[in-house]
């Protein structure tokens, strides 16, 4: 498995390749108020209701007799108490007045906080119900798979297995200028899919994982990048001959995840003696960063590491 620093990100996956959220967010929630009614989400601030928050984090949201707690994983807090008869009027903890907004309907909550003393006045809190990530299982099976970042982005992805040859299918949510299901062959079966924001733009990239049939089991990659909210582009990922030293001793077995900001490949290295259920080269790892290419979207590979 990929040993590595690793994302808070819900997955699916029964190895230990990273922690779920809910695992991270038990341990920080040991120390945030205890609620009833309380739910995780992830919270970001942004400058205008019409703009998703460029950057989320861990969250906690209560809500007791109509008094509002939201609690982020790094200490910060509010805490609302409702005023008046009309619903969604409230003043914070120094008596200035909140505003709960309409937008997110069932994936959040929107507030509208005292723009003097905020930069970034509306908070987003929305709910941590869909995925970051789902494995084979979810994917082979159609309305399991689910995968957003933020609030009203969404894909809902499921893959055929019925040989060697299968068909990838995506239904994109919330981008105006990409309405149409995708639909991608794939040589192979769907291992795993993941959603990130690798270069950290403020807009979603989705990855899916491919193996083929056979003892080579031998990787690929079908992904696409979100561009500003609107459409999508496919992420091309060059052949790993294209990089010098990386396809030396390469005999399939390719592992995908991401890790931090980068999509990481880790594959055992033959030797020429070696056959294939035993390969004797130690294992080696590379790691792709993502930039902006002429036509799309291009993995760039920064690293290279044999060990």
């Amino acid at each position: 498995m990929i040993n590595t620093n690793q994302r808070l990100h819900t997955t699916y996956y029964p190895s230990l390749w990273w922690l779920s959220i809910a695992a991270v967010l038990a341990v920080h929630l040991t120390s945030w108020p205890a609620s009833a009614d309380s739910d995780a989400a992830h919270c970001g601030f942004s400058a205008s209701r019409d703009h998703l928050p460029e950057r989320t984090s861990p969250c906690s949201f209560s809500q007791r007799q109509g008094y509002i707690g939201i609690y982020f994983a790094g200490g910060q807090k509010f805490n609302f108490t409702p005023v008046g008869d009309a619903p969604g009027n409230y003043l914070d903890e120094e008596g200035r007045p909140v505003y709960r907004q309409k937008g997110l309907g069932q994936d959040g909550q929107l507030f509208k906080l005292p723009s003097m003393t905020n930069r970034l006045p509306f908070l987003y809190v929305m709910w941590a119900s869909t995925a970051f990530a789902c494995d084979a299982a979810a994917l082979t099976t159609p309305g399991r798979c689910t995968l957003a970042l933020q609030a009203p982005i969404s894909f809902t992805m499921s893959a055929t297995h019925g040989g060697s040859l299968n068909e990838l299918t995506i239904t994109p949510r919330g981008l105006p200028f990409t309405a149409d299901t995708i639909n991608t062959s794939l040589d192979g079966a769907v291992t795993a899919a993941e959603i990130a924001d690798l270069d950290a733009n403020g807009w979603p990239e989705i990855y899916v994982f491919v193996s083929s049939a056979g003892s080579g089991s031998y990787g690929s990659l079908v992904a696409y990048a979100v561009n500003g909210g609107k459409s999508l582009t496919p992420v091309y990922l060059p052949a790993l001959d294209e990089t010098p030293g990386a396809a030396d001793g390469y005999g399939g077995h390719d592992e995908f995840a991401i890790v931090e900001n980068r999509l990481a490949r880790r594959f055992p290295v033959y030797t020429e003696q070696d056959t294939n259920s035993a390969p004797s080269g130690g294992t080696r790892q590379i790691g792709y960063r993502l930039e902006a290419g002429e036509a799309g979207w291009i993995l760039v590979p920064d690293t290279v590491a044999d060990y």
